[in-house]
């Protein structure tokens, strides 16, 4: 990033930028800055105050609301730069704590600063705004032309990458080239918000006014239970596993008849046909044998 003259200085003046990076113009009112943005710049490009200032509060002269028209300027080119944009700030940059923010910022960013300064006469600049259709009047111009002596004086201190000095008769001689050199990993971007996070940090237009956004809500996910007590309720019924129940013994049945056994697929066994004295048998006396004593039967007397 360089400002290149020609051999011919009185013809042309090309100035180098780079994308991103930011650029401010310096000067008081009506000394040419909007004119030399819209000749040389895209409109979204250019982010002035008084466009933002009319956004914030439908009148772009009214000076009530510097705080959220600058939040507003801010915070657009901090979006763009997040995007590897270039970003034109058309205001008069007067004040050092107004140009330190832009500083910060491309710090944070590590982009290039660079600042145009207007130096035209405050004569010219008066003259200027009497053909204008919103004029300012002459004492507030005569007070930024003050403070912009001041601002020469101190502004080469501050940390700019480049200063670009130009006159009243310079106007129409630049020429602007820009580069293109993205960022590798743009810092400041904003990171995604969980699901069902609320945000409670306030825009940058409310900053300032002592007046906090209003809260929302954040419906929990669908897969996350209510808290309290409908958490209790919408749990599902846990029951402790119980031993496997013995099944009952199967009812005697008539002699040729199968034990039917209520909920089992099994085929029920058939019970074995009554002995010819005619008493009925059951499974239980027929699979165990009398207990003996020593190989003989209990209850016989063999001596």
């Amino acid at each position: 990033m360089a400002q290149e003259q020609t051999p011919n200085e009185s013809k042309e003046k090309r100035v180098r930028l780079v994308r991103p990076s930011i650029v401010l113009l310096c000067g008081p009112a009506a000394c040419g800055k909007s004119t030399f943005a819209r000749r040389l710049f895209r409109p979204t490009q250019i982010i002035s105050s008084d466009w933002a200032r009319a956004r914030v509060c439908d009148d772009e002269r009214d000076q009530r609301f510097q705080t959220q028209a600058f939040a507003l300027v801010h915070y657009l080119a901090e979006l763009r730069l997040s995007l590897n944009r270039l970003c034109v700030v058309d205001s008069t940059a007067l004040t050092e704590h107004h140009r330190k923010e832009y500083l910060e910022l491309a710090k944070r960013f590590q982009v290039p600063c660079v600042v145009f300064l207007f130096d035209v006469p405050l004569e010219k600049c008066v003259e200027r705004d009497r053909s204008r259709p919103r004029t300012v009047g002459r004492p507030v111009i005569e007070r930024q032309h003050l403070a912009f002596g001041q601002t020469k004086a101190d502004i080469r201190q501050e940390g700019f990458d480049e200063i670009i000095e130009l006159g009243d008769e310079d106007m129409d001689k630049v020429q602007i080239e820009i580069i293109f050199r993205p960022i590798s990993q743009p810092a400041g971007m904003p990171a995604r918000r969980p699901q069902g996070e609320t945000r409670h940090t306030p825009r940058p237009w409310q900053q300032g006014t002592g007046r906090e956004p209003a809260v929302r809500e954040a419906k929990p996910p669908s897969h996350v239970h209510p808290p309290g007590a409908a958490r209790e309720q919408a749990k599902p019924e846990v029951r402790p596993a119980s031993p496997p129940s013995k099944a009952p013994p199967a009812p005697a049945t008539a002699p040729g008849e199968a034990a039917n056994v209520a909920g089992s697929s099994a085929p029920a066994e058939a019970l074995p046909p009554p002995s010819q004295s005619g008493t009925q048998t059951t499974p239980s006396e027929t699979a165990t044998p009398p207990a003996t004593s020593q190989g003989k039967p209990v209850g016989q007397n063999h001596s």
